[in-house]
């Protein structure tokens, strides 16, 4: 139900545990507390599928706001809209990055950062969200709810790439190990084809592109080829645009469809193959599986 996204991203205010702090905001930890406890507490009633306890939780004038469909007014309303949520949407997972809580008069906090939302085996995606917290009568309730979509494709929508993967073909076998770069500020693929008669390697990039501020991939292959594209989402499909040169000088180009199925398995498919001159044209997907860890 996506006029309610937030009736099920609600779940990620538990992750409020963790909430950031920036240096002039170190004051009014009892208060910091005191939401924190109140959000756990909302968190445990949405876990339980209740409409009518969220309903506690909500001041009697409280807006919800989604990104694309008009506002919900009321606590009557918004718990309607929970429990029809609750019908549809069963099991969804939330995850909370908060980046500030700040207080803007004695009764009053405002909450921002980014939420990820998935459903059963769908990969996450990633809005902007704000909650107004109020103070009645010495207990912190929530009286906004607003969220809207991040500006372009956020790249914590893949932190489910991190680990390893293995791909078997007739004729090679693909191992993937991806991790974090740094402060998450990207993804980096490590890649081993394994041949009959050689092996060769290579390394992945992915992450924001400084000029754009838009998800790019860079590739470089241990003999010298070097190629880099886009990288946008379509459904639960991403798409990656490359183009560059290989390690003798010609030209390569392709799309490259990255679909996940479920948690440990994806498909790998380039499209509009280009190598020099030659149109080799379209690939058939190949089969991803995630490597488990030994138990």
């Amino acid at each position: 139900m996506a006029r309610i996204r937030w009736a099920g991203a609600i779940v990620l205010i538990g992750a409020l545990v963790g909430t950031s702090v920036t240096a002039d905001e170190t004051d009014r930890e009892p208060d910091r507390v005191a939401i924190r406890k109140a959000t756990e507490s909302f968190v445990a009633a949405f876990e339980k599928g209740d409409a009518q306890l969220v309903g506690t939780h909500l001041t009697t004038g409280a807006e919800l706001i989604p990104d694309e469909n008009p506002g919900i007014r009321g606590r009557e309303a918004i718990q309607k809209a929970y429990a029809e949520h609750f019908a549809s949407h069963p099991n969804q997972k939330i995850t909370l990055e908060p980046e500030s809580l700040r207080f803007i008069s004695r009764d009053t906090a405002v909450e921002e950062g980014l939420m990820r939302t998935s459903v059963e085996q769908d990969a996450p995606t990633t809005q902007r969200f704000s909650l107004l917290h109020v103070r009645e009568e010495g207990q912190w309730l929530l009286a906004e709810i607003r969220e809207w979509p991040s500006e372009g494709t956020e790249l914590r929508d893949l932190e489910w790439l991190i680990g390893s993967w293995q791909a078997n073909r007739t004729d090679a076998e693909v191992q993937t190990t991806y991790e974090w770069l740094g402060n998450k500020a990207f993804i980096r693929g490590n890649i081993s084809i394994r041949e009959q008669d050689r092996t060769v390697s290579g390394m992945q990039l992915i992450g924001p592109d400084p000029s754009t501020g838009e998800l790019a991939i860079w590739m470089f292959e241990s003999d010298g080829g070097v190629v880099q594209g886009t990288c946008t989402r379509e459904g639960k499909a991403w798409v990656f645009e490359t183009h560059g040169l290989t390690a003798d000088g010609g030209e390569f180009a392709a799309k490259n469809i990255l679909l996940r199925v479920n948690q440990d398995t994806i498909t790998w498919q380039p499209i509009q193959l280009t190598v020099g001159d030659e149109e080799i044209g379209d690939l058939p997907p190949v089969k991803v599986t995630r490597v488990k860890a030994a138990k």
